[in-house]
């Protein structure tokens, strides 16, 4: 347990450094959306141009851990949306955006820092995966689900809510550079030493700046709703879709253990960020902002718990 603690202990540290700061004060709470965004637009895409750039994509993406990743993840939405609908007594557009945070874990701010601990080789190779099974999949399959609920939206045709999904596609910065480290990778480019460092340096940055915003992002919300609804979509999140993952994996044929780690890692931690963001224009903000504290508190236990039993 203590190697274990030893593993997490910097990662929550530097989350409780990044709530102080803005509750004290010494960094604004406007100044937080600054920091994701560096990380977001350069740091992540530093990490996953600099690793595809090197390696060819047979190297870096498997099939299994796509596969399982996937399944675990749709699956946790559509149980986690049918236990919150049972629990919110209807109201089925809510209890969608709800699903969203159960099924999306935060594989750029907590699963990859935590990753550069547990396997540093590797670490970049399962984010640029996580990254494309996310955005190509779980989260389309999420928004197009809630838009069906929604009443409010009603008069959008399919077309047009995949049309507005391929939108915030393409101008994600994260697929761009995947687009652009795979077209490196098949090309077989070498890039400029000094544009290889230059994206080093960015990529180290990434880790510490993913926790300050984690931190810096809770201070604000509290935890003053319906505690049922909460718990459902903590324990989901946290519980549910890392057992979905380990009875997939226990299912699976033969399946790298290293990559079996990386999957539970992943599962296990809590909500992506902007969670709260997704869920606002369904009327559901406060109580994603109250369960993103939560799981995110909760999931100290959680993933401590699940290091000791993987590692």
């Amino acid at each position: 347990m203590m190697n274990v603690l030893g593993i997490t202990a910097p990662l929550f540290t530097l989350m409780a450094l990044g709530f102080l700061a803005v509750k004290y004060n010494a960094l604004s709470k406007e100044a937080i959306p600054g920091i994701a965004r560096f990380v977001l637009v350069f740091c992540i895409p530093a990490i996953i141009v600099g690793n595809l750039s090197k390696n060819s994509p047979a190297d870096i993406f498997n099939s299994d851990y796509v596969s399982i990743y996937a399944i675990a993840a749709v699956a946790t939405f559509f149980i986690s949306l049918g236990l919150i609908r049972s629990v919110r007594q209807g109201d089925a557009k809510q209890s969608s955006a709800l699903a969203i945070g159960a099924a999306m874990p935060n594989s750029i701010f907590v699963g990859y820092p935590i990753l550069l601990q547990v396997m540093p080789d590797m670490a970049a190779q399962v984010l640029v995966v996580c990254i494309l099974v996310e955005n190509l999949v779980v989260l389309p399959v999420a928004l197009l689900t809630t838009e069906y609920f929604s009443a409010d939206h009603k008069d959008k045709t399919l077309l047009g809510s995949l049309s507005s999904i391929f939108k915030r596609l393409i101008n994600n910065p994260i697929l761009i550079a995947i687009a652009v480290g795979l077209i490196l990778s098949l090309s077989g480019f070498q890039l400029p030493l000094f544009i290889d460092e230059s994206l080093g340096v960015l990529a180290k940055a990434a880790g510490g700046a993913a926790l300050i915003v984690i931190g810096g992002s809770l201070v604000g919300n509290s935890i003053r709703d319906d505690l049922s609804t909460l718990g459902m979509i903590a324990g989901a999140k946290l519980l549910i879709q890392p057992a979905l993952a380990l009875l997939l994996i226990t299912l699976w044929w033969d399946f790298d253990r290293q990559w079996q780690i990386a999957l539970i890692v992943i599962t296990a931690s809590p909500m992506f960020t902007i969670y709260p963001i997704l869920a606002a224009p369904y009327g559901a903000a406060k109580t994603a902002s109250s369960s993103l504290l939560l799981t995110t508190v909760a999931s100290y236990a959680t993933l401590n718990t699940v290091l000791a039993f993987v590692l």
